[in-house]
């Protein structure tokens, strides 16, 4: 599935913002942590250091030692912190300010001399949500005399983080979804221009040269307006003279292929009999030149403007058995058969009958050019409170939808090898009278061509 700009846009910003406010989520959290921690390590290592200077200064042997220890343990010990005295020499608990087990920590365990006794019996353990620190006195012999373990809970410390865990993820998620809605926000505000474009280039290509952009900024996208802009206006004016040549060169065809045509039917008056066919091709393909003259010069006028509806109350029956009859001569050269559907009543429309006539012949002509020999084109007609359809449909080899959309092209042929003007004028009639028409095939085989027109 194809995803526009906009939503890849947004789905960009929002990602990296996701990304971003998660890494400074964890940051913020992990410098917490950090700092909380470290700043308890380095209490311990403060009272630790001070229980070691105070243990040497009194105990500078042994013998001092075990009566000593006790003493020492208690002395001022800070809230929340536990002190342990560990024997240098074999590990064994001399003192501590309250139970916390025979075994020493990791820390003390580091500082203690003796070797580990066995490989299946634990030396040290560490009592969980819990820091130790140990320092080591030395006695006057140089050698370690005692251990001193100074430890403290840190279960508030990890409230603390919990805490703030939950803050980090909640401002977390509230900044991701402002960021998420600014995301989306801004990737609109940036691609509303070129959507804008999107459609002003879509309406120029279908030959709207009146459509502006209204987009004006001094960035990339501004610039890239200005220069469609230019190519619209450099459009219009390459298809204003176009027109205008199409117009006077037309023009300044009727009168000498009119000519044409009427020396060729004074010679077929007198010709003899072998000339006649020649005579004959040329009178053809005069008609045909005068035909596409004509066409050109209808289809300029209705390009710019210039040609007037003449509009009366018209029964559309009336107008369709008209142009049966005028499309039932070529009908019958090419052995097809037409069959008119007419409901016994219709609304009248408003409407330029001579027009809606031509633009009749036009879909017959095209319906008659496509089907085979032995074919059928069936004209139907039908009638509602809003407005009334015709619809021709052929027996042709049908056409794509690629077709079927361009079909109403200037100069773009159709399977039957037309001029590529007839469907293109019956549209500009149509869409005169404030209606609409369609080229599309059927699921049966050949196509269906029609219009529409509104009622009143």
């Amino acid at each position: 599935m194809k995803r526009s700009l906009g939503a890849r846009l947004a789905v960009v910003y929002g990602l990296t913002s996701v990304v971003v406010v998660a890494a400074l989520g964890v940051g913020v959290y992990l410098l917490t942590e950090h700092y909380l921690l470290s700043r308890a390590e380095d209490d311990l290592a403060a009272l630790a250091g001070f229980y070691a200077a105070y243990t040497a200064a009194l105990a500078p042997d042994a013998d001092h030692l075990a009566g000593l220890a006790p003493q020492i343990a208690a002395f001022a010990p800070q809230a929340g912190y536990d002190v342990r005295f560990f024997d240098a020499q074999n590990g064994t608990l001399l003192a501590a300010t309250r139970d916390l087990g025979l075994l020493p920590s990791r820390a003390a365990r580091a500082e203690l001399g003796y070797r580990q006794p066995s490989l299946f019996l634990p030396v040290s353990r560490d009592l969980p949500a819990r820091r130790y620190v140990a320092r080591a006195v030395p006695s006057a012999g140089g050698q370690h005399l005692v251990v001193v373990e100074v430890s403290r809970d840190v279960s508030d410390l990890d409230e603390i983080l919990g805490v703030l865990r939950l803050i980090l993820i909640g401002a977390g998620g509230l900044a991701v979804v402002v960021v998420l809605v600014a995301s989306l926000l801004l990737a609109q505000q940036m691609t509303r221009p070129l959507r804008e474009m999107e459609l002003a280039t879509r309406a120029i290509a279908a030959g709207d040269f009146n459509r502006r952009l209204g987009v004006h900024r001094a960035d990339e996208i501004g610039r890239l307006a200005a220069s469609v802009e230019q190519m619209t206006a450099d459009l219009a004016r390459l298809e204003a003279s176009r027109r205008e040549f199409i117009a006077k060169i037309s023009h300044d065809l009727r009168t000498p292929l009119t000519a044409i045509k009427g020396a060729v039917i004074n010679l077929q008056d007198t010709a003899q009999d072998e000339m006649q066919p020649s005579l004959a091709m040329m009178d053809e393909q005069a008609e045909r030149l005068i035909r596409l003259v004509d066409d050109l010069l209808t289809l300029s006028r209705l390009q710019r403007g210039e040609l007037r509806l003449r509009r009366a109350e018209v029964d559309l029956r009336n107008v369709v058995r008209a142009a049966v009859d005028v499309a039932g001569g070529k009908a019958m050269r090419l052995g097809v058969a037409l069959a008119l559907d007419l409901p016994d009543r219709l609304p009248v429309v408003l409407a330029d009958a001579d027009r809606l006539q031509q633009v009749i012949v036009n879909l017959l002509d095209n319906a008659l050019r496509v089907t085979p020999p032995g074919g059928a084109v069936e004209v139907r007609v039908t009638g509602g409170r809003d407005a009334v359809a015709l619809s021709v449909w052929d027996q042709g080899a049908g056409l794509s939808d690629e077709v079927a959309g361009r079909a109403f092209e200037p100069y773009v042929r159709g399977p039957g090898g037309d001029t590529g003007l007839g469907l293109t004028i019956a549209r500009e009639i149509v869409e005169a009278h404030d209606g609409h028409i369609w080229l599309k095939p059927r699921p049966e085989g050949g196509a269906e061509a029609g219009f529409a027109l509104p009622l009143g």
